[in-house]
């Protein structure tokens, strides 16, 4: 483990000396990549009663639209990783904005489910493309002393973008419709990485030595050897299972058991996942300040586990349901921070950052995958009051595995301390 990595002023890229302060503006662009990639998952929650209406769908066919974004990066993570790592992250996140906007055309032009679900999956290349890559190039822009709070930022990405899309989904079904929200989620995504290409330019991708990069091969043994990989990626994996199976379903919910109509119910949603955002910004904040991750990743994984129990209980009011679902976002943000700004400290080597960020992005997007069918399937035959037990179970799990981290990294500065 290099976690020295974390005390040097080296790119950890490339090798050579960091700007001389941190590029915020390139950070903030990186976020944007994932906030515009975060727009494809939050276009389809609001749009299910449409996409069910016409398409045909059912509850489980649901859940599988809402997953199958995921389904390339839950297979192949850690090799997009490591992809990135030998031909620059720059490259692949341009490319892979690129591809998720072919997808957004596909899925536009969906004439069943399973013409939807292919576009979901093409999406899903882009999606791994650009989220593995993101944080390599804020990691290339970003002193050391400021890494923590920068990837505290980084971690705000997907609850924005979700619930930025999720407010705007009502207005563009009334105007345009799905297809054209679609179809203009594929301007955005061009456009952006149009913008993203000019505005990363101080920090290109490596050019020199480029022979001398480690295969493929060599990158995924070194990060999957070290048991720190492992673990944040399992941690990260449980939390997506357990906050998609609040954030993707709650709308569906509050609509068909409650009465609330659409908009009321993506307004609602929003703000739940936006809480989120603000959980990661404190989440970065209080590591910036030294509060250790692992508790951090506990008493957040802690909190969903209670929580989400009581969000689908039948008997529970409406504004009660909200407040908690908040405190369930809110607290629940403490977690991606933390295990993003740990990513420096378990990986083998300064340039094989992209490989752990793949490896963790693996783990999310198979807890994102399994998880909304797997809470579909049980509702679909029980009740929505007995599928939280499902996000409690694996909630728990994490628990366990922060805790394990902890011990981890204090056995490894231990062992690093003179």
């Amino acid at each position: 483990m290099k976690s020295s990595a974390l005390s040097t002023s080296t790119n950890p890229d490339t090798g050579d000396r960091t700007l001389p302060r941190t590029s915020w503006g390139v950070i903030l662009l990186a976020v944007a990549a994932g906030i515009v990639i975060a727009f494809q998952i939050g276009k389809i929650p609001a749009s299910i009663p449409t996409l069910q209406a016409e398409l045909g769908m059912s509850l489980v066919d649901a859940g599988w639209a809402i997953s199958l974004l995921y389904a390339f990066a839950a297979i192949t993570g850690l090799a997009a990783g490591a992809v990135a790592d030998r031909f620059g992250a720059r490259r692949i996140a341009i490319a892979g904005l690129l591809i998720a906007g072919a997808g957004s055309i596909v899925g536009a032009l969906a004439q069943d489910l399973w013409s939807l679900l292919a576009s979901r999956v093409i999406e899903g290349i882009g999606a791994v493309s650009v989220l593995v890559t993101a944080p390599g190039l804020i990691l290339r822009a970003v002193q050391p002393k400021d890494m923590r709070l920068a990837m505290g930022i980084w971690g705000t990405f997907m609850p924005t973008g979700i619930a930025i899309m999720l407010l705007l989904t009502p207005v563009l079904l009334a105007t345009i419709g799905w297809r054209g929200m679609w179809l203009a989620n594929t301007g955005i995504v061009v456009a952006f990485s149009a913008w993203l290409w000019v505005g990363t330019r101080s920090t290109p991708d490596p050019v020199e030595h480029r022979e001398h990069r480690d295969s493929f091969w060599v990158t995924a043994t070194a990060v999957l050897r070290l048991p720190g990989p492992w673990l944040l990626a399992s941690i990260f994996g449980c939390y997506a299972f357990t906050f998609l199976c609040v954030t993707a379903f709650l709308p569906k919910f509050l609509i068909q058991e409650h009465g609330w109509d659409a908009g009321a119910a993506a307004v609602a949603t929003a703000l739940v996942i936006a809480a989120n955002a603000a959980g990661n910004l404190i989440g970065g904040w209080l590591a910036h300040r030294g509060a250790p991750r692992w508790l951090l990743i506990a008493i957040g994984i802690a909190t969903m586990a209670i929580t989400a129990w009581f969000i689908y209980q039948p008997w529970l009011g409406d504004v009660a349901r909200i407040a908690i679902a908040v405190s369930f976002s809110l607290v629940g943000g403490l977690l991606p921070s933390s295990v993003y700004s740990s990513v420096q400290m378990h990986s083998p080597q300064p340039d094989k950052v992209a490989g752990v960020n793949g490896l963790i992005l693996q783990g999310t997007n198979i807890g994102q995958l399994t998880g909304p069918p797997l809470f579909a399937m049980i509702v679909a035959a029980s009740t929505w009051g007995q599928g939280p037990w499902l996000m409690v179970g694996v909630a728990s799990v994490a628990v366990v595995l922060a805790v394990t981290l902890g011990r981890l990294e204090r056995k490894n500065s231990a062992a690093d301390a003179p």
